[in-house]
């Protein structure tokens, strides 16, 4: 199928631009930077992002999202331009409507972090640019993503944003940048990512925008898509409560210090959710496509392959940083300890949300958007209250933990709504069978010791273990899944490289 092609081929790419962006991430801010700069430091760089990521849904207006639900209703070529310009009008609008909000609420979000995290007062203006900047980012991305061209935009995001920061980084430990210079470089990075993008989107993808009241004009449409864009502007103001409020709220209850050890075990977590952000990214334009065609069948089945194959990579990258959790640790400073059952909670977490598979994708574009509308106000209300009570008690485990339980019920409620309306789910009778494998492996991991190969050098053991553990896992896992034949796409996938079609170039990139 030839839309399966075009999600095999954009979903490769950029995968492997996510996992180079997560490893240079890992590697850096994870294992590197906690020797080279404060945990105060890493807590303000982590805040100020966290903060960025909730209030872009600000500025952005939910027009990305209004782009990507009604762009196959649109069959004269230059409403897209029209509907450009009309969006890039609004967003300034709204932009300038945020930073009067933003300066109203001086004093209670001062007053919230000063007694615990008084380093992120002086910064407390950067949060402007950084979410003006983020909102137009966002709305470029979803250009590029209707192009079904992903790749380019995640490489700037996840590899050129990082590599910046990391530049930022050492100027600021040689002494290059003062402090001053070193936090405001954050917004110059994500401004030059967003430029590089633009020009991206003009030059190779021939974005336009001109007669702005043009999209407003005759259209027919024009207060269903006001409605569908007002309800998932709400929507995207949930999710980043929902996915970044314990990155807002761990600051305020422990500090910054908390957070910037916090932040280390989250990121090692997130990790087996990459494959999903890539997958989930080139889909939404084919789902989209088949629900405006009313194509229930082919949904059902993207669905039911993606996300079986989603558990699959998930099974078998929580299997491989669960068993390494020991090793991974060894590799930061002794204070960093105290995160270790933060690793465990959101690997856990992650890893059912990519078992319950495409459900918010298709909840989006779907008639019934509008009760997962709904849902996610109850389940940012929950998150926000579990955060609350659970914090205090637990500290940082109790962030993690709020984190996971409102995330597995937020599936949950999803998937029952697509049932219910729609008559199909994800799952299937190979979730037992790797849920099986995967728990017979960590069983097996768990009882390999941590092996001294070189006396006295505990990180290079460290390392060593690591490699060693995963390649071990990799193997108890990975042979035997192709012999049960859980999934054609991974048995296609290893049969291509065992007979070297993959390597050149004798195979075609739908047989991926």
């Amino acid at each position: 199928m030839f839309y399966m092609g075009i999600i095999k081929r954009q979903s490769l790419k950029s995968s492997i631009v996510n996992y180079i962006g997560v490893l240079l991430g890992v590697v850096f801010f994870n294992f590197i930077f906690p020797h080279l700069i404060s945990k105060e430091y890493l807590g303000l760089i982590g805040l100020l992002q966290n903060i960025m990521w909730i209030f872009a849904a600000i500025p952005a207006l939910g027009l990305p999202l209004i782009m990507y639900k009604y762009h196959s209703h649109w069959k004269d070529k230059d409403t897209l331009s029209h509907f450009n310009a009309f969006a890039l009008v609004a967003m300034f609008a709204a932009s300038l409507l945020f930073v009067g909000l933003y300066l109203l609420l001086n004093e209670p979000i001062i007053s919230f972090y000063q007694s615990k995290s008084a380093l992120f007062l002086p910064y407390y203006l950067l949060v402007i640019p950084l979410v003006i900047v983020q909102a137009y980012t966002q709305y470029f991305e979803m250009y590029c993503t209707m192009k079904l061209r992903v790749a380019v935009p995640t490489f700037l995001k996840e590899i050129a944003t990082r590599l910046l920061i990391i530049l930022l980084v050492y100027l600021f430990v040689y002494k290059v940048l003062n402090e001053q210079q070193f936090i405001y470089g954050f917004a110059v990075v994500y401004f030059i990512s967003w430029v590089t993008l633009i020009i991206y989107a003009v030059k190779g993808l021939h974005f336009k925008a001109f007669k702005p009241l043009l999209y407003v004009k005759d259209n027919k449409e024009i207060k269903e898509q006001f409605a569908f864009g007002g309800s998932l502007l709400l929507l995207s103001c949930m999710f980043g409560i929902q996915n970044f409020i314990d990155g807002i709220m761990i600051p305020a209850y422990l500090g910054l210090g908390a957070f910037g050890i916090y932040g280390r075990p989250l990121v090692l977590g997130q990790m087996i959710h990459v494959p999903f952000r890539a997958i989930s990214q080139i889909s939404q334009p084919i789902i989209r496509e088949a629900w405006f065609n009313n194509d229930v069948e082919k949904i059902k089945t993207l669905h039911k392959n993606i996300s079986k194959n989603l558990l699959l990579i998930g099974c078998f990258l929580f299997t491989l940083l669960v068993a390494n959790t020991n090793g991974l640790f060894r590799l930061l400073p002794p204070e960093y300890e105290s995160g270790k059952d933060v690793l465990y909670i959101i690997a856990a977490g992650r890893l059912l949300d990519m078992g319950f598979g495409l459900n918010n994708e298709i909840l989006y574009a779907s008639k019934h958007y509008r009760y997962i509308v709904y849902l996610s106000i109850f389940i940012v209300a929950l998150t926000i209250a579990l955060n609350i009570l659970l914090i205090p008690i637990y500290g940082m485990n109790g962030a993690a933990l709020a984190v996971s339980i409102s995330l597995t019920i937020f599936n949950i409620c999803k998937t029952w709504i697509i049932y219910s309306k729609f008559g199909f789910h994800c799952f299937s009778k190979h979730y037992i069978t790797l849920t099986i494998l995967m728990l017979a492996v960590l069983g097996v991991l768990y009882f390999v010791p941590f092996i001294q190969f070189i006396p006295k050098h505990m990180f290079v053991n460290a390392l060593v273990n690591i490699a060693f553990k995963s390649m071990l896992g990799s193997g108890l896992f990975l042979v035997p899944l192709f012999f049960l034949k859980v999934s054609p796409d991974f048995n296609d996938f290893v049969k291509l490289i065992l007979n070297g079609k993959i390597f050149k170039g004798g195979h075609k990139m739908d047989e991926l």
